[in-house]
């Protein structure tokens, strides 16, 4: 049996034994206005001349679906490919498997999330992960003064850990980003829960984050590390982020996290990232 045959099987029994529903989503979908077009959506114009957009994200969509009929309480499920450019400007095609609780009540939330990804990952996958955890409210302080016309950019840098890039960019721009630097340097360091004091987090971040590292560790095969240096679209996040690195095939599988649904709804979800060499092997 292929590996992804192994994964979505393993998946969906356990998605659906934990009450998630499918989630079904167009992979098109028209074009409400420019704005939505930036450097990595796909899009086309109909004959029609009206424009179209591939699918380039699943949590968006259950977002958008739940802001539509904001009376529904959604637990659900989604599998299929998304659509995005890379740097060079090819289309890259990702197949992803997902969940995704809306609106979110409480860590038994995540929890639920990670017991779903971790069971199918572990029984088809790999036997050995790195789990990195993180909370977007820390980075989020850190970056606050900063203007939003460089944010994307720093947390392009953040996410590569180059300190001397980071450097560079505080001095060309004019910007305070010692706080920046700290929990970049912190992120090589400091990544044990016994040194979360040294961060001197909010007591609230801080009993999240123990919780979370407590389930995670119960998980044999499993390492945890700290990161608050994790910057993957921030922006989106609100609260505890993770991401799985598969230690066996080095790879980036899994990102996840509480985030914002609008301004009064909080949710939660994980997506694993199949990529080619997966589903032909």
């Amino acid at each position: 049996m292929k590996r992804i045959d192994k994964l979505v099987r393993s998946f969906v029994d356990e998605a659906m034994g934990e009450g998630f529903e499918l989630f079904l989503s167009p992979e098109t979908e028209a074009l409400r206005d420019l704005s939505q077009i930036n450097d990595s959506v796909v899009f086309f114009q109909a004959k029609g001349g009206g424009l179209f957009k591939m699918r380039n994200d699943y949590t968006t969509s259950v977002v958008e679906f739940y802001n539509k009929n904001p009376s529904d309480t959604l637990r659900v499920w989604y599998s299929g490919f998304v659509y995005r450019y890379d740097q060079t400007g090819q289309i890259q095609n990702t197949f992803q498997l997902g969940l995704e609780i809306v609106p979110y009540n409480s860590p038994q939330d995540s929890f639920v999330v990670l017991k779903v990804m971790l069971a199918s990952i572990l029984r088809s996958l790999t036997d050995q992960l790195l789990v990195e955890v993180g909370d977007s409210r820390v980075i989020e302080r850190c970056i606050q003064h900063v203007p939003k016309k460089f944010r994307k950019k720093l947390l392009e840098l953040v996410d590569r850990k180059d300190v001397s890039e980071l450097e560079f960019f505080a001095s060309l721009n004019n910007l305070d980003l010692k706080d920046v630097l700290k929990l970049v340097e912190a992120s090589f360091t400091k990544r044990s829960v016994n040194q979360l004091k040294e961060f001197e987090l909010d007591p609230s971040i801080e009993r999240e984050i123990v919780e979370l590292v407590e389930f995670l560790s119960k998980y044999p095969g499993v390492t945890v590390e700290i990161d608050f240096s994790l910057a993957r679209t921030v922006e989106e996040y609100d609260g505890p982020t993770f991401i799985f690195f598969d230690l066996k095939d080095p790879a980036l599988i899994v990102a996840g996290g509480r985030y914002r649904v609008n301004e009064n709804t909080l949710g939660v979800g994980g997506t694993i990232f199949v990529e080619e060499r997966t589903w032909s092997s």
